[in-house]
């Protein structure tokens, strides 16, 4: 029954591969495939946090071994490069959900788990956060509890031993599950912190050795992690919220109808602490983890994502109220309201949201394979005129092209009135433009325009003196509600000189 439990679960990401056909968040390429396609082929571009060393090479340089595999064998084309990925991670999260599902001994939970829309839409993500959760539930599937009949290793301790020198805030999630293992152990405290002195060294060489590798200097990547967002606050600079908006907008957003369980499933857990002992350190460390993350002006869904499968545990298995173990017909109408409620944000946020990105990014690598090289003859052959890594790049068109788009670096040193470029541009685009491509009487002279350039709709009528130079070759929906300087289009421009190329 295991292994066909675990055969379901594999079926059910692999299918969310070709399911989820929508972005999410720049990180989801360029701090994933954009640094491991860079790696394994010599060519693409790093942002400022790889330049300055705050990120850990592990995940990209485990990506960047595939590629490499793959580009022996012949099967490095930009599809299977878009997609080898993801499969693998659909395979370690449907592992996660098995795991989940040995943990709980619950269908039930496993069936909440694996139908919560948030999960779903990023089980199969290459996103730092996806690898972190499916660890996790690992990790928590072979806790060493008090009231276990298993007996205690140390297998959880090395995986999360991974998941922190992945990203060091996981720290934060896993401190107060750590201390309780100190005090309930069956082993003396001197063996027990010798363990985890031989994990954390352990941990601590093998990712100073990748990172080492791969940047080529001796870096130690979480105390510079540590030393620009939390010390120097540039997290904040990519947006802030409210120090309740955790509790007021995200936790409601990833439970669903749930969140209203999750409220009964405290009190109770809180009542009766001593039964549900396993449930009040889940508890507690859910409640410390956002009350921490809380205090960060930077916050997003997916940081909070690896309490997760932690909320649906202590919802799922609590015991209930007796007024709603005999309430069968309320029971019948939450199930049903559960499934409607995430099915459809499911669909909507797997099928239709943010789509337009990586419609078009197909669109220009057909197009840009179709010309063969005559574009090569201009300085830029792409330029990106929207919000910073709004799409992703070499990742996805696998071509050694020259490309310009706009950056967005934090204010690093400090200087006043500082204003990057991507708000410079939006401040002004066609004065953007004529500061960086001279006086429009150049414009038709061979190497000075950009042969393709990609832009949202809202920008399109400001530059259109720019534009007469091109040709719109494909326009896409991208979303119903843009935020910032997002559009609801995304459009690929052609110079009208390339227009009768290779037709």
């Amino acid at each position: 029954m295991n292994k066909q439990t675990f055969g379901y679960l594999v079926v059910w990401r692999l299918l969310s591969v070709y399911i989820v056909q929508t972005s999410d968040v720049p990180d989801e390429y360029w701090q994933s495939l954009e640094v491991a396609h860079k790696l394994a082929f010599g060519y693409g571009h790093l942002t400022w946090e790889w330049r300055h060393g705050i990120r850990s090479y592990i995940y990209p340089f485990l990506i960047s071994i595939l590629y490499k595999i793959l580009e022996l064998v012949g099967l490095d084309s930009a599809g299977i490069l878009i997609n080898a990925p993801r499969v693998c991670q659909a395979v370690l999260s449907a592992y996660a959900d098995y795991r989940f599902y040995l943990w709980t001994n619950s269908t039930w939970s496993t069936f909440v788990l694996t139908l919560n829309w948030f999960w779903y839409y990023c089980a199969t993500r290459t996103l730092t956060n996806t690898v972190e959760t499916a660890l996790t539930i690992i990790a928590l599937s072979s806790f060493p509890w008090r009231d276990s009949k298993r007996p205690e290793t140390s297998y959880f301790l090395w995986i999360v031993g991974i998941t922190c020198a992945i990203r060091p805030t996981m720290a934060i999630t896993w401190m107060p599950l750590c201390v309780y293992h100190l005090v309930t152990t069956s082993k003396t405290i001197t063996q027990v912190l010798l363990q985890y002195l031989i994990i954390g060294l352990t941990t601590l060489g093998y990712s100073i050795a990748i990172d080492t590798y791969c940047y080529k200097r001796l870096v130690l990547t979480q105390w510079e992690f540590f030393k620009v967002n939390v010390m120097n606050n540039i997290a904040g600079f990519y947006g802030t919220h409210s120090i309740l908006w955790y509790f007021t907008s995200a936790l409601p957003v990833l439970l669903g109808i749930y969140v209203i369980y999750f409220v009964i499933a405290t009190y109770q857990v809180l009542k009766h602490y001593k039964v549900n002992s396993r449930e009040f350190i889940l508890l507690l460390t859910i409640f410390w983890t956002i009350s921490v993350y809380s205090l960060l002006d930077h916050k997003e869904f997916r940081f909070i994502l690896p309490i997760l499968p932690m909320i649906i545990f202590i919802c799922t298995c609590t015991k209930a109220p007796e007024a709603l173990k005999s309430a069968h017909t309320l029971k019948r109408i939450f199930i049903g309201v559960f499934v409607l409620t995430n099915l459809i944000p499911l669909s909507y946020f797997s099928f239709i949201h943010q789509r337009g990105t990586l419609e078009v990014m197909k669109v220009l690598r057909q197009e840009l394979g179709r010309l063969e090289g005559s574009y090569a003859r201009h300085g830029v052959d792409a330029m990106f005129l929207t919000p910073c890594h709004a799409l992703p790049l070499y990742s996805h068109l696998h071509r050694n092209l020259t490309t310009k788009f706009l950056g967005c670096e934090p204010n690093l040193r400090g200087e006043e009135n500082y204003v990057d470029e991507a708000e410079e541009f939006f401040g002004d685009p066609m004065g953007w433009i004529d500061r960086t491509f001279g006086n429009d009487k150049g414009w038709e002279e061979e190497d000075v325009l950009p042969a393709f350039v990609v832009l949202f709709d809202n920008v399109e009528k400001r530059i259109q003196r720019f534009l007469a130079f091109y040709e719109l070759i494909v326009r896409r929906w991208n979303t119903h509600v843009s935020q910032g300087n997002h559009g609801n289009y995304i459009e690929v421009y052609r110079l009208k000189s390339l227009g009768d190329l290779k037709r």
